[in-house]
């Protein structure tokens, strides 16, 4: 092994004086090979451990009984129920909510197309556009009263359907807008959309407690004990989510953040996603558990108090310290609570 090492040594040293290279060169990019080779031994640890990290969540996710999976969507959300190796999905709510919505969207459809002209209308780039949905107006309000709404619900969209027709069809003709114009428009038919809302959160809200009132008697109290749920949601969604709020009033505080969790996400996560994360989620309290004795200290960021304490440290004036204070490993807030 020394004469090997010896050699090897006299090789190098040749074939650098051949190149009239130094012969410490070619030691040191061998001595970075070697701990390059090294340090790559030690990242494919970590490699591993993500991988199997993630056969085992999606195996502990998938073999949760009961679950259901909130997910919202464009007709009032659509719940998934996982039990006994079955699925049950249920959607939608009553078709009159998004019959609403679509009338009560109206406002938001006119801002996308003139918002970006509110200092420039004289652009003229936005008139295709205008003019097509002040067409669309035109053509839901002409048939409007062929739907079956009930009256008051009927009535409240003809307004909405009115006053867009109303300030799309001035900015046609004249050529010009303004933000305060199209603020004035909106808020002209706000108490219409508002009556709206109100009609759309009730209509969700007896449809999907009915729905959970009914899977909740196919359980039983003790199936239901142990039922997980996790809501789907996009960041801007997060606070005063429905479905949250509805399960969240089923299930009972207690089961915030334990049984019942609220995924913020992309929006249109998909079911695999959800139950990735819920595999994820209990995995980790197993886990946790053994290796804290804190089931709940993996629901947080394992590196949070020393980043906090460093960010403290390095606090300036121009940097002040938060100060914040933080919320104990386990908690049951709702997420607009303080």
């Amino acid at each position: 092994m020394i004469r090997f090492l010896v050699g090897a040594g006299a090789l190098a040293l040749s074939v650098s004086w051949v190149h009239g290279a130094p012969a410490a060169s070619v030691i040191d990019e061998d001595q970075v090979s070697k701990s390059e080779q090294a340090a790559k031994r030690l990242f494919a640890l970590d490699d591993k451990m993500q991988q199997n990290y993630a056969v085992t969540q999606r195996m502990v996710g998938e073999m949760q009984s009961p679950v259901i999976l909130a997910m919202f969507n464009g007709v009032g959300g659509k719940y998934i129920l996982r039990r006994h190796g079955r699925e049950v999905a249920v959607e939608p709510v009553p078709e009159l909510y998004q019959q609403m919505k679509s009338v009560s969207h109206t406002i938001v459809g006119v801002y996308e197309i003139v918002s970006p002209y509110f200092d420039s209308p004289e652009d003229g780039n936005w008139r295709p556009k205008l003019t097509e949905f002040n067409q669309m107006l035109k053509d839901g309000l002409a048939t409007l009263d062929q739907v079956g709404m009930p009256s008051e619900v009927e009535q409240h969209c003809r307004t909405i359907l009115e006053g867009g027709i109303k300030f799309t069809g001035n900015a046609l003709k004249t050529g010009t807008f303004s933000a305060d114009d199209y603020s004035a428009y909106t808020k002209s038919v706000w108490p219409s959309i508002a009556a709206n809302i109100q009609l759309a959160g009730k209509l969700q809200v007896d449809h999907f407690e009915d729905l959970i009132t009914k899977w909740r008697k196919e359980m039983g109290e003790e199936e239901w004990s142990r039922l997980y749920a996790i809501v789907g949601t996009a960041w801007a969604m997060r606070r005063e989510n429905v479905h949250f709020q509805i399960l969240a009033q089923m299930m009972g505080r207690e089961a915030v953040n334990d049984r019942l969790i609220l995924a913020e996400s992309i929006p249109d996560v998909s079911e695999d996603q959800l139950l990735m994360l819920l595999g994820r989620i209990i995995n980790d309290r197993g886990l946790a558990t053994l290796v804290f004795g804190d089931e709940y200290r993996m629901d947080v960021e394992l590196i949070g108090e020393a980043t906090r304490a460093e960010t403290e440290k390095k606090a300036t004036p121009h940097h002040p310290a938060l100060g914040t204070d933080w919320m104990p490993y386990e908690e049951h807030k709702l997420p607009n609570e303080e």
